[in-house]
Order: C-alpha cells, then sequence, then structure tokens
C-alpha cells in the first residue's frame, strides 16, 4: 500500500473547497464515495462526478457508489460521464450503480457502465431509444429514416458493448434502444439463457429447436424493466433500498460514507451550457459592433468576456484542456494583431479565425476525442454544424442590427452611422451623389476621431460630410491629416498624410 497523503489542516481544506467547489474529499482506504446523479443530466454533473472519482481514487479499495434518477440526456453528455466511470474502474476503482428511483434512456448507459448495480424496489430502467426535443416535445431524432436508423444502429451496437464489458445480457441492452430489438428467454441443454430475435431465427432453422420460454421484449416495444425483473434477468445484481446495504452488498468493508454533494460552481456550469449558444453568438455580434465603433470600447470587453465565460465553463466541466484555451486566446490575439496592429496583412486574421473557430468546437467535445472513434466522427460533424447554425444567427442580427442601431437615441452615438449627403453624420460613403464623389484616392482630410484602425474622417472638399474610415498602415490619432488611398468594402482607406510626404 502506498502512504496516505498529507492534507492540509481541516479548516483550509474546507475553506478550499467552498471557495471553489473542484476539490474532492481525501478517502480513507476502503471508505464509501456517493455522488447522487438526479433529474436530467447536463454540464454540473461533469466535475461532480470527477470529484467523486478522484476521492475513491485517493486511497485504495474504495467503492465508488453512483445514486441515479434520472430521466437521461443528451448523447454527448451521456458518454463524457459514462468515459469517467469506465476510466474510473480501470484504475481499481470498484464502480456501483444505484438505480434509486428510475435510469431512463441515457441513465441506462451510466448505469451498466458501471461494475455492480443494485436497484431500489420500486426502480425502474429502460427506454433509451434516441429522440430529441423540439416544439411538440419528443420526437425521433429525424425524419430520415436512413438517418434515424443509423443513428439507432450505432447506439445498440455501443449499449452492447458495455453491457458485454460488465457481464450483462446484451441483448437487453439492444432491446431498450431499439424498438425493433426482438429479445427471448430459451431453455437450452437445462440452462435459461436470453438470446436475440436474429439468434432466435437462426436456431429455429436447425434441428433441435431449443424451448421458447418466454418473449421477453417483441417488435415495436422499448424494453423498461423493473428492479424485480431486472434481477430476475441478471441486468441488476440485486435490490437494496439504502446506501449502506448498497455498500455492503457491493463488497465495501468501510463504514464510513463520503457524499460529493453538487457544488454552486456546478450549477454556474449548467448555466453557462444552457446559454452557451447565446454567448457564442453574442460574442461575434459585439465583435462586429466592436469594428463598427472607433476605437476599443465596450463593445469589445464585452465580447472577449462572452468567450472566455464559454470556454472557461467547459474548462471548469472538464471538456476543453488547456490546448484548446491556448488556441482560442491566440486566434483573439492574432484577429486583434489583425484589426489594431498590421490591419490589412490579412494572414493575421484568417489563422486567428482557425485558430478561434476550432478551439471552440473541439473544446466541448472532452480531451478524449479521438478521430478513429465513428461516435466522435459524429459529434465534430454536430459540433460544427451547431457553430454553423449560430453563426447564421450572428449574420442575421449583425444585419439587423447595422439598419437599425444607429437610429436608437443612445446606441447611435457608440457607431458610425450612415447618413444622408449634405447632413453631418453620414460615415459610410453612398454608392452615388456628393459622398461619392469626393470619396475618391488622393483626397484630402482630417481624422474626427482616433483610427485604430477603424474611425471617421471629414475631407477637404466638404467638411460637413462624415465617413468611415479605415486605417492602411499605422494607427490614427483624432485630427491628424489624412490622404484617401482607396475606397473598400463601403468604407474609405486612408493613411496618414505625413507618411506620405516621407
Amino acid at each position: 500500500m502506498r502512504p496516505a497523503p498529507r492534507t492540509p489542516p481541516a479548516t483550509l481544506a474546507l475553506l478550499l473547497c467552498a471557495l471553489s467547489g473542484f476539490l474532492a474529499p481525501a478517502a480513507q482506504a476502503g471508505q464509501v464515495v456517493h455522488v447522487r446523479l438526479e433529474g436530467e443530466l447536463d454540464r454540473g454533473m461533469l466535475p461532480q462526478l470527477a470529484r467523486a472519482v478522484r476521492a475513491a481514487k485517493s486511497e485504495p479499495d474504495s467503492t465508488l457508489v453512483i445514486e441515479l434518477d434520472t430521466p437521461g440526456g443528451s448523447i454527448d453528455l451521456m458518454w463524457d460521464l459514462s468515459k469517467q466511470i469506465r476510466e474510473a474502474a480501470d484504475e481499481g476503482v470498484r464502480t456501483v450503480a444505484w438505480v434509486h428511483r428510475h435510469a431512463d434512456s441515457a441513465g441506462v448507459l451510466l448505469t451498466i457502465s458501471c461494475e455492480r448495480v443494485y436497484m431500489s424496489r420500486d426502480a425502474s430502467i429502460g427506454s433509451a431509444l434516441p429522440v430529441t426535443l423540439g416544439p411538440g416535445g419528443l420526437a425521433p431524432v429525424s425524419e430520415d429514416q436512413a438517418v434515424r436508423e443509423k443513428v439507432t444502429s450505432a447506439m445498440r451496437g455501443d449499449f452492447r458493448a458495455m453491457a458485454e464489458r460488465n457481464g450483462r445480457p446484451p441483448a437487453l441492452a439492444e432491446a431498450m434502444v431499439d424498438p425493433d430489438a426482438r429479445v427471448y428467454q430459451i431453455r437450452r441443454d437445462g440452462e435459461l439463457q436470453l438470446v436475440s430475435g436474429n439468434e432466435w431465427d437462426d436456431l429455429r432453422a436447425k434441428p433441435n429447436v431449443p424451448e421458447l420460454v418466454a418473449t421477453i421484449a417483441g417488435s415495436g416495444q422499448i424494453l423498461n424493466l423493473s428492479a424485480t425483473r431486472a434481477v430476475e434477468l441478471r441486468f441488476a445484481d440485486g435490490v437494496a433500498e439504502t446506501l449502506e446495504e448498497v455498500a455492503q452488498k457491493a463488497g465495501a468493508s468501510a463504514a464510513v460514507t463520503i457524499a460529493i454533494q453538487r457544488a454552486r460552481s456546478d450549477e454556474i456550469l449548467r448555466w453557462l451550457d444552457l446559454f452557451g449558444p447565446l454567448l457564442m453568438i453574442a460574442g461575434v455580434v459585439l465583435a462586429y459592433t466592436e469594428l463598427k465603433a472607433p476605437g476599443f470600447g465596450v463593445p469589445g470587453i464585452l465580447s472577449i468576456a462572452c468567450f472566455t465565460l464559454l470556454v472557461t465553463g467547459r474548462y471548469m466541466a472538464g471538456l476543453a484542456d488547456v490546448p484548446h484555451l491556448v488556441a482560442v486566446v491566440l486566434g483573439l490575439l492574432l484577429i486583434a494583431g489583425e484589426i489594431f496592429i498590421w490591419p490589412g496583412s490579412l494572414w493575421l486574421g484568417i489563422s486567428g479565425f482557425v485558430l478561434l473557430v476550432g478551439g471552440l468546437v473541439l473544446s466541448g467535445l472532452g480531451p478524449g476525442f479521438s478521430l478513429e472513434s465513428a461516435f466522435d466522427r459524429q459529434r465534430l460533424f454536430s459540433a460544427g454544424a451547431s457553430m454553423l447554425i449560430n453563426a447564421a444567427i450572428a449574420v442575421a442580427l449583425m444585419l439587423v442590427l447595422s439598419r437599425y442601431l444607429p437610429k436608437t437615441p443612445v446606441l447611435r452615438r457608440l457607431v458610425l452611422v450612415p447618413g444622408a449627403a449634405g447632413v453631418v453624420g453620414g460615415a459610410v460613403p453612398e454608392s452615388g451623389g456628393r459622398h461619392a464623389e469626393l470619396a475618391r484616392a488622393g483626397a484630402l482630410g482630417r481624422a474626427l476621431s482616433p483610427l485604430r484602425p477603424v474611425g471617421k474622417v471629414a475631407l477637404d472638399a466638404d467638411p460637413n460630410l462624415e465617413y468611415e474610415a479605415r486605417s492602411s498602415g499605422a494607427l490614427i490619432d483624432a485630427g491628424a491629416r489624412v490622404r484617401v488611398v482607396e475606397f473598400s468594402s463601403a468604407r474609405l482607406v486612408v493613411e496618414p498624410l505625413e507618411e506620405t510626404h516621407a
């Protein structure tokens, strides 16, 4: 046995736990670590379960009891939680699932990911058909039969493999996912066995057909088992009404139990994940607003805050890793360099955009992501599609803002607003008329606001007209003399007049 780690004073340990919510209590040898996953699965359960795993791994011969009462959750989250359980078992932790009331849908996979399974007397398990939640309630994952069959087939294979890993009847796991899966109980050589529909069909085609004892799941039914039935069919190891009874039946020798409660930080992660798409959309829209405003101000700060909250929340949940954070931060720095320091270099902006998008997408897939896994490839495709949808929404909002934001009494002062020819306040040159006549290469003017790199300028030919302009290189201070280099993307491109004379 390796020596027990040195622990900090109790007061300091409690203070650290209260501040972060991420420190796992130190477990004693043979101790039972109990964590309850209740309600719909959410991202806040990832760090909660991770703390429980760390507590159980801190000492040998510890037992991790995962109490489940859940209707399920997203497929991605189901696999992330299941991966934590399997990795704990691979590292020597005794994993036990206790279905207190319900383990439906994704909860089935979490249950059979554990080495031992116990259920309370009134508990049930099953109903893991992949569905989506839409305006009309629960619906199949896709209207396309081929797509629906592909998803169901992948889930069926995953559930079967997990059941086989821990000695559960794989046919039952398949029947909980696929309504077309059939399960029969037969008697062969005096022993009761469970076989799938295909296996039964093959046996019937041979001589000496085994005795059919019962039909456990017929075609068109999603299997759901009560506690008693699950024990009879060896899908569960027994019935237990209390945590002490679960620990005793699982073979845990310790009488002391560590309870891993849900921390406030877990709730914060849940809300950050819930509003993740809104944070991403808001970050893009605010970045656009910042580009339309002279200098650097509130929209840019809020945009950075949105992306920071998004990635930080994923890091705290254990999804994002250090390389993901580095990619996002480096992407933001490169984009900022393109905008404020070396405008027009192009490669900085493209590289920063690739790093930012790649970091945001991969940060939601978890550190164990691998392109060799068909399921992970599907997750990558889904994350990319979600990113495109969010980007489309952001573009639509930007178009709306570009049209209506300048008309609002307060916010019009924050942006470079378009105006009619001859009216002070116009910023975007018109395609025709007085604005277009004056906006020509070589025209001289003066910067009305700092160009960092975007701002306002007025041309000497008509100081009453204002134009939106971008510096072609170095930042330009307010009041500096400028020369028009070109008219591009609905704005003037200017350079300091002093540089022209050098």
